[in-house]
Formats: C-alpha cells, structure tokens, sequence
C-alpha cells in the first residue's frame, strides 16, 4: 500500500494511477480523509454492478425464498433411473 499526503505532495492523476498498477494507493488530504484507488478486472466491475443493482437482488431474495428440492424419486423419475 502506498500513501500519499497530499498536503506534502502534488502527483499527476496519471503517477497515481501508474502506482496504483502495483497496489492500494490511498490518498490522505490535509483535513485527515483518505480515499483509496485500486486496480480493478472486469469481474471486479460486474461483481460491484450486481451488487449495487436493486433488481438483481429483488431476484435473489426471491430466488433464495423458493423451495429448493427435490424428492429422490421424483429426481429419479426425471433422469430416467
């Protein structure tokens, strides 16, 4: 993790975000707040999108809420057994 005072430093969008390639870079202002910036893939993306998407989690809730078995001879039935 790299931190930057930003009271002390002044680096260009692109150095952060070049230092950010090897790890958190967290960002601490004058007042005391931090931020942090981190490299994320493509499944780090989508993962935050689900997570922030109400519809997505209305069919989860509803999804986790349906019986979820099956009787063995029904299942059987089924494939054929």
């Amino acid at each position: 993790m790299t931190v930057i005072k930003l009271a002390d430093n002044h680096p260009t969008l692109d150095e952060i975000i070049d230092l950010a390639k090897d790890g958190v870079v967290v960002l601490r202002k004058p007042d005391g707040s931090a931020f942090a910036l981190v490299q994320l893939d493509d499944f780090e993306v989508e993962v935050e999108s689900l997570r922030n998407n109400p519809e997505f989690l209305s069919f989860l809730r509803q999804l986790s809420q349906e019986d979820a078995t099956v009787p063995l001879d029904e299942l059987r039935k089924e494939l054929a057994l």
